[in-house]
């Protein structure tokens, strides 16, 4: 297999990042680090996240209704009732 080492990889007009037309892929195992912001359109897919989740936005929360229907479901110990 050949390798191609660079210190640098910019866009043709050598004035921005390069587009990665066809995506990429990061080996598993390995890592991607980003310094600054990161800007996604679609979906992210995670095993998990870190931090205290603050600042994510439009999540599904467990209102006052859905925390009684879930507890009339299992009951107040955890155990499901049939």
């Amino acid at each position: 297999m050949a390798k191609i080492k660079v210190n640098s990889v910019v866009n043709f007009q050598d004035d921005g990042a390069p587009e990665l037309t066809r995506g990429a892929t990061i080996p598993a195992g390995q890592t991607l680090d980003v310094t600054g912001d990161v800007n996604v359109t679609g979906v992210v897919t995670a095993t998990n996240f870190v931090g205290n989740g603050s600042g994510l936005t439009q999540l599904n929360i467990a209102t006052d209704s859905k925390v009684f229907a879930l507890k009339k479901i299992f009951g107040y110990d955890g155990e499901y009732k049939a």
